[in-house]
Parts: structure tokens; sequence; C-alpha cells
């Protein structure tokens, strides 16, 4: 059975853990944000110095844009929501063994 001070020990280091992941994946949003920002804005520029009108092109390429980020979106709500399941459960192993610990004693 393990102390108290290694339980909190182990919590504090799956805590870290999760906290990286978890500011892992908002960097990885924010930058894939970034990313689909300069994508529209280099498909206008090239549009723009066309001289034949493009607005089916920018139309098409503004929807295809659209759903490649709605599905980014949804796959980092999705590690998003996996990070916080595994913070409740370690929060839920940490409690129950302290309170093993505590009916031992």
């Amino acid at each position: 059975m393990k102390t108290e001070e290694e339980l909190r020990t182990e919590y504090r280091r799956q805590r870290q853990e999760l906290e990286e992941q978890a500011e892992d994946i908002y960097r990885f949003q924010k930058k894939g944000e970034e990313i689909a920002q300069q994508t529209y804005e280099a498909i206008l520029y090239q549009i723009r110095q066309r001289e034949e009108d493009c607005t089916n092109i920018l139309e098409m390429a503004r929807r295809e844009i659209e759903q490649l980020e709605t599905n980014y979106q949804v796959d980092l709500q999705e590690k998003k929501r996996e990070v916080r399941q595994k913070t409740e459960h370690v929060e839920e192993q940490f409690h129950k063994g302290l309170q093993q610990v505590e009916r031992n004693k």
C-alpha cells in the first residue's frame, strides 16, 4: 500500500502530465487557427492577382477551409474531453487512495 506522501507525489506527477497535454492541445489549436488564416489570406491574395472574376473559386476555397476547421475543432474537442476524463480519473483515484490510507491508520 502506498503512503500518503507517495499518493500525493504520484498525483502531482500525473496532474502535471495532464496539464502539459492540455497546454499542447491549446498550442496546437492556436497554430491550426493561424495556419488556416494564413492559407485563406494566401488564396485571397492569389485570386486578387488575377484579372478574372474568381468569386466562385474563393467561395469554394472558403467552404473547404471552414470544413477543415470544423473537423479540426471536433478532433481537438475530443482530445480535450479525453484529457478531462483522465484528470477526473486521476482525481478519483487519488481521493480513493487517501481514504484507504486514512482507514488503515
